[in-house]
């Protein structure tokens, strides 16, 4: 299977503008992947649950964004949650160096 930097990098960075979006004031900043992929599937053609997973766990893996799994009832399949970092939010301020790994408007 062929990956598409292009696309992973513009996924990545969307994912990062919707957490940030999702800090404002008042509001701890979590949100489902589920809910990420409600926001981003109409503007991002063809976007799998999977393909987000796997841009939200890089991102935590960078340092850009944290997760954590909940279940509603210890039966249910965990959630995963995720909520941009203090780092992640300095990349999109562009207060720090550009990743290669992330769509970014001064490359």
């Amino acid at each position: 299977m062929r990956i598409d930097t292009a696309r992973a990098k513009e996924l990545r960075r969307r994912v990062l503008q919707a957490l940030n979006a999702a800090a404002g004031p008042g509001y701890d900043g979590w949100l489902s992947v589920a809910s990420l992929f409600s926001v981003l599937r109409p503007e991002t053609d063809g976007l799998t649950l999977g393909e987000l997973a796997r841009a939200v766990k890089y991102l935590a893996e960078k340092g850009y964004a944290e997760t954590r799994e909940r279940r509603e009832r210890k039966w249910d399949r965990p959630e995963i949650d995720a909520r941009i970092t203090a780092t992640g939010t300095d990349l999109l301020e562009e207060t720090i160096p550009p990743d290669p790994g992330v769509e970014d408007e001064r490359e």
